[in-house]
């Protein structure tokens, strides 16, 4: 297939021409004397400004950002310089000391080079596209002769990775191939450019052939630009939607002068001329919740849920190895005996804890950067449970609300910014309930716009809440509530809601609460604490009684009661085991590493004083990371045949219980054990 050209070339030559041209030019072709002599630089990092886009797709990829520059000017008086690039650090370097700077362009690039650019800033408006959207997908692609039609097929193929190497990226991909229960064998293999990616899908020679995953604007400028013909590729999959073109202010610039910029920008949405100029349906959109300080060194994915973002304990990246001794950026006291998880998402670090004359539920705020606090609340609530009254549901962070459930059945959902009670609910009493003996401790699940709740009543075993709402979008009868979270997704063909109530495994429809199947184990007196964990083509499940099993399923979705596999030494009460390279980690009397591909079969115990009765575990793709009961961190090779652990690292001096699950974000840990909440950098240099 000829996928590259003259034409292609010639495109290319003139992008770069252009982009030599337009570096370090004025935004005005005037020459006006200004209040300020030094001018502000606006960088551009839109892959879709004309600039740094090739011109042969009429109307896109010709954003005119000199124009919007210009327009910057004649509003603050101030000259404006627009820099094109790829690399804000190398932009920055010829920047004055303290100048003023204006960034724009993909969220995340931006977050992560200001890192290393040392650069303070935050975002304060997003540039929709021309359908009114702010944000951007990336597709799945392979070659049209290629037999795979979605994600399904593509299991143990090569990826290419034609996107900007940011956290954020890594991890929507691997979302996305999660949630289709496609496993890798390796990391993404990662390409300079798009076009580089989609090149060498199509000059695969022999298949399997790799698949590319590239921006969802690429395919069409590859094929304007004849760098390939239309219809060589084809989109087999797409990753959920990230926050794209996007307005960063410097910390330096006035509160007065930042106003005016966003004011400017906004005010775009009135004029035709500059609408066109940007390919902007709707102009501006302001950003609703700025990140405390701007962006921080955790530039990866939130941890906003329990076991992070995917409910499945998986991050993008883990470090090669632990520091030799634990690096603190910050140390805040708690109150003893937490239990919920630690949520982290935009910047805010969420706790949740009891008062010290145990009345009162506490949900504290913190900056995620320093530990400030940022609002706290409290509510009343009475009773008296075995292992304390503190809140076991970890708080749900989701489109600027959080969830918060306590142990006695008082559910709310608050504004992240300030903690305001937007709408609350008393699930036990409201769904006829009772309340179950060590509390209401499964975390709240956000599927679409629902909330899916576990009462636990005879007509309310589960139910569906309008998250914006809070009203009942539907209840299905049942048995009473067990302790383990839900999990959703696609399970022979059907995408369900799966967890636990009392006596049995479920599936749920989540349109409908339907309950599709129940699954009672062979031996009872399961509590039913630990997590189903998801795999390709089936679940796994691991409880104190029936050890650890893997379940497949029917056309229909339905579980096929037989287990697949099953391993009885594996047998945790509480631990919820991660799943990653085709293998089980576990925690039960030891660490377990079974093989899923070859029934559960075990590739190594290993025996370590220092796991206690319970742990955490954290995955990427090439190591687990073991938080365990005393506070100690031990990463493992996760491709081991022997257990091999790479290093350790001890957080707390003191003895404490960390039963509170941790956050980690980027390479930054957010641990709570005792009496004290910490966040630790697991950089090594």
């Amino acid at each position: 297939m000829k996928h590259w050209n003259k034409g292609g070339v010639f495109c290319l030559g003139l992008m770069l021409l252009s982009l030599v041209l337009s570096v370090g030019s004025c935004a005005s072709s005037r020459a006006v004397r200004h209040a300020s002599s030094q001018p502000i630089i606006l960088v551009v990092l839109d892959p879709l400004a004309k600039e740094l886009a090739c011109a042969c797709v009429k109307g896109y990829g010709q954003r005119d950002y000199r124009k919007l520059g210009a327009r910057l000017e004649l509003t603050l008086k101030q000259r404006v310089v627009v820099e094109y690039s790829d690399d804000l650090a190398e932009s920055l370097k010829l920047a004055s000391p303290g100048q003023e700077v204006i960034v724009v362009g993909e969220q995340s690039l931006i977050v992560q080079s200001a890192k290393r650019a040392a650069l303070k800033c935050h975002p304060v408006c997003e540039l929709t596209d021309p359908d009114g959207n702010t944000t951007l997908t990336a597709s799945f692609v392979v070659r049209s002769d290629d037999q795979a039609k979605d994600l399904k097929g593509i299991s143990g193929r090569k990826f290419l990775f034609g996107l900007a190497d940011t956290e954020v990226n890594h991890a929507v991909v691997q979302a996305a191939l999660r949630a289709s229960g496609v496993e890798t064998t390796a990391a993404p293999e990662k390409r300079a450019a798009y076009s580089d990616a989609a090149l060498d899908v199509l000059d695969s020679q022999s298949p399997p052939h790799p698949v590319a995953v590239i921006p969802g604007y690429a395919l069409r400028l590859l094929e304007g630009c004849g760098s390939i013909t239309p219809g060589d590729l084809k989109v087999i999959g797409k990753t959920q939607p990230v926050p794209f073109i996007t307005v960063f202010v410097g910390e330096n610039i006035q509160a007065e002068k930042e106003q005016k910029i966003l004011k400017t920008l906004l005010g775009i949405n009135s004029d035709a001329k500059m609408l066109k100029a940007m390919e902007s349906r709707d102009g501006f959109k302001p950003v609703t919740d700025k990140k405390p300080n701007g962006p921080q060194a955790n530039t990866s994915p939130d941890w906003p849920d329990w076991r992070g973002p995917g409910r499945d304990g998986h991050v993008p990246r883990l470090p090669g190895r632990l520091p030799e001794t634990a690096k603190f950026i910050w140390k805040k006291a708690a109150m003893t005996g937490g239990l919920a998880g630690l949520s982290v998402s935009d910047g805010r670090l969420i706790l949740a804890e009891r008062d010290f004359d145990e009345e009162h539920d506490v949900y504290r705020c913190l900056n995620a950067d320093d530990g400030e606090l940022l609002w706290r609340v409290e509510f009343p609530t009475h009773g008296k449970l075995d292992y304390g009254q503190s809140p076991r549901a970890t708080p749900v962070i989701h489109e600027g609300r959080a969830y918060l459930l306590g142990a006695f059945g008082d559910l709310r959902c608050v504004n992240v910014t300030d903690g305001k009670v937007v709408w609350k609910r008393q699930l036990l009493r409201e769904f006829q309930a009772e309340l179950p003996t060590w509390g209401m401790c499964s975390t709240p699940l956000v599927v679409d716009d629902l909330l899916i709740v576990n009462p636990g009543g005879t007509n309310a075993s589960l139910a569906a809440l309008d998250c914006v709402t809070g009203r009942t979008r539907w209840t299905t009868p049942g048995s009473p509530a067990a302790y383990s979270a839900f999990i959703c997704g696609e399970f022979g063909g059907r995408r369900q809601v799966m967890g636990y109530d009392q006596h049995s495994l479920g599936g749920w429809d989540v349109k409908t609460g339907r309950r599709l199947w129940q699954l009672v184990p062979p031996t009872e007196g399961d509590f039913n604490v630990p997590t189903p964990v998801a795999v390709k083509g089936g679940v796994i499940v691991a409880t104190e009684n029936n050890g650890t099993r893997l379940y497949r399923f029917d056309e229909a979705g339905r579980i096929i009661p037989t287990p697949a596999a099953d391993y009885q030494d594996l047998s945790p009460d509480t631990v919820t085991p991660v799943v990653t390279g085709g293998r089980v980690f576990g925690a039960h009397l030891g660490l377990h590493c079974l093989d899923v591909q070859k029934g559960l079969k075990r590739v190594w115990h290993r025996d370590d004083n220092a796991l206690g009765d319970y742990a955490t575990l954290i995955a990427d793709e090439d190591r687990v990371l073991v938080i365990t009961l005393g506070g100690e961190l031990i990463l493992l090779d996760a491709k081991s045949d022997k257990g091999d652990i790479i290093s350790r690292l001890r957080v707390f001096e003191e003895d404490v219980e960390v039963y509170s699950h941790p956050a980690l974000v980027g390479t930054r840990l957010y641990v709570r054990g005792g009496s004290s909440v910490v966040c630790l950098d697991l950089e090594t240099n």
